[in-house]
């Protein structure tokens, strides 16, 4: 219940993403890399206890891959979104220089690009058709909210390295497109800059 002993702080973020979907899916699909990248503002309510915000760009998605018989299938989705985290941040000081920090808290993305595509390949013939991740023809609903919990310690003061993983609690299957439903999840590897 102390006093914080600083102000808000802002910082830089980015890192990796292992995203994927979960859902009920005939056959579940497969992670794909991708990135993040972001702000992020430490909001102090005590010294022990912060508020942590910011902004980040944020690629997701999954892929499906079969291969048979010399032929090949391959789904990949790659949507990208803006994001708002908002998180309670619990801090414990190791020393002057070193601290650790736990993070829950929900988060609230938009879609704002990115691709579905499909490609097909049966050593002879291949083919390949494309799509936008969003809109009106889109696979995908832009918005998305859901749950971030992780850790990160913070050393000489200034420097970042974190794990968070992220599962979404919104359905974000476009209905036209199909009758699954369809929610984010996200192991996230992260690293940083506070000043």
């Amino acid at each position: 219940t102390e006093k914080a002993d600083q102000g808000v702080r802002f910082g830089i973020r980015a890192g990796l993403n292992f995203a994927g979907m979960t859902g009920d899916f005939d056959d579940k699909p497969d992670s794909r890399t991708a990135f993040h990248v972001g702000v992020i503002a430490d909001i102090p309510l005590m010294q022990s206890l912060y508020v942590q915000t910011g902004l980040y760009f944020q690629s997701k998605g999954c892929k499906w891959e079969e291969s048979y018989e010399g032929e090949r299938y391959e789904e990949t989705c790659s949507p990208m979104y803006l994001q708002i985290p908002v998180l309670a941040s619990y801090r414990y000081n190791f020393s002057e220089s070193t601290q650790l920090q736990v993070n829950f808290g929900p988060y609230f993305a938009f879609g704002v690009g990115g691709k579905y595509k499909i490609e097909y390949d049966d050593g002879y013939d291949s083919e390949e058709a494309e799509t936008d991740a969003f809109g009106d023809d889109g696979v995908l609903n832009r918005f998305d909210c859901g749950l971030q919990v992780g850790a990160g310690v913070t050393f000489a003061r200034h420097f970042y390295v974190g794990f968070n993983y992220e599962f979404g609690l919104t359905d974000i299957g476009n209905d036209d497109f199909t009758e699954v439903d369809m929610k984010n999840s996200n192991w996230m590897i992260s690293l940083g800059y506070t000043f």
